[in-house]
């Protein structure tokens, strides 16, 4: 069974794309299925379980450098990242795909 496979950006997907699929398999019948291609996220977390460190930074220290953020404030974010920085595995909140 022949395929091809277009990794594109959504917004740049032109009336190419569907000439180039009719040019490939002439009058064959085929199934067009679309996803969001978030392999690299996929990857990340994979990478994340796997990390003897973990981040644990409380929701309202977050939200402070949200805000800082937000408000065009100067400060170091990975000094302050840092500063919650554990190997206490325990604590870790593991994601799991599905």
């Amino acid at each position: 069974m022949s395929s091809l496979t277009f990794n594109v950006e959504a917004d740049k997907i032109g009336t190419n794309v569907l000439d180039s699929i009719k040019a490939f398999f002439g009058n064959t019948e085929v199934t067009i299925s679309v996803k969001q291609n978030n392999s690299e996220l996929l990857e990340i977390i994979e990478r994340a379980k796997l990390s003897k460190v973990s981040y644990i930074v409380p929701a309202g220290i977050f939200s402070q450098m949200a805000d800082s953020l937000d408000n065009d404030e100067s400060f170091d974010v990975i000094a302050e990242i840092e500063k919650y920085k554990t190997t206490d595995c325990a604590s870790r909140i593991i994601l799991k795909k599905g």
